[in-house]
């Protein structure tokens, strides 16, 4: 994965796939509101929360257009998770990445896209991941058989905890240039996982990914990796701006029922 495929051909290829997962988007007479008031595009919101990091968790929201012309689909959903230089209490932190720039740029962004905001001097916890989820599901349609989990950095090794924490949760992860978790493979080997890393990265040595999408393979996992020989640590600009990922992630779903029988490791 080298680069971003033509925009147009994107655009092309999605449409069709659209048709296969999700129903055909009706276009409404009138461009209604998003569920429960929500604006198409950008917005942030607060939730409270009771955790020992923080009483409180910003996340920033972004819903497509065709969501609020569309009364009937539920939307696929892709959960972000950002490195340690967005942690804290300001959302205008999250305003500047190229995931949601690439998203905002797609007219045909089939996702809704959520961003929760690291409390400060902390590291991501699985059950704030889970309550920021919870939140949004309960205000939008979301397919809930097609809710996907990337990160980087920081974000990347939040991406291995938070799929090993709730295993049966996500239909594919893409951690990006995280460190590894060994002890969590067990818990993963059922979820598809495409993980990317610079190889020239001096921050998290591109053998964290090596080594633990070795391991899961040696589990019998459905696990890939993407090394770019000549990036640094900054490997996820590139990756979230080509189309490829997108594709695989709607290649994923949950079986009949696996989301049911989801629950956290204990």
């Amino acid at each position: 994965m080298t680069g971003a495929s033509p925009r147009i051909r994107y655009f092309m290829i999605m449409r069709g796939r659209l048709s296969v997962v999700m129903l055909a988007i009706a276009v409404a007479a009138s461009a209604a509101a998003a569920d429960r008031g929500l604006p198409e595009g950008r917005s942030v919101h607060r939730l409270s929360i009771v955790d020992s990091a923080a009483d409180h968790v910003n996340y920033l929201l972004y819903i497509p257009p065709a969501y609020a012309q569309d009364a009937v689909s539920d939307w696929p959903l892709i959960l972000f998770l950002h490195g340690s230089e967005q942690r804290g209490d300001d959302p205008a932190l999250l305003k500047d990445l190229a995931f949601l720039s690439f998203a905002e740029e797609s007219t045909d962004f089939p996702f809704i896209a959520v961003i929760p905001q690291c409390p400060p001097n902390a590291h991501w916890s699985p059950r704030i991941v889970k309550s920021v989820l919870d939140s949004v599901e309960s205000m939008l349609r979301i397919d809930q058989d097609r809710v996907y989990l990337t990160g980087f950095s920081m974000g990347g090794y939040g991406t291995w905890q938070t799929a090993a924490a709730f295993p049966r949760l996500f239909a594919a992860i893409a951690p990006i240039c995280g460190m590894s978790d060994l002890p969590e493979v067990p818990r993963l080997t059922g979820i598809p996982i495409w993980a990317f890393h610079g190889a020239q990265d001096v921050n998290v040595p591109v053998t964290e990914s090596r080594k633990m999408i070795a391991t899961l393979r040696k589990s019998g996992a459905d696990a890939r990796l993407t090394v770019y020989p000549d990036l640094p640590h900054d490997c996820w600009t590139m990756t979230y701006r080509d189309s490829r990922l997108y594709l695989w992630f709607l290649d994923h779903s949950l079986p009949d029922g696996a989301r049911m029988a989801s629950s956290p490791a204990q």
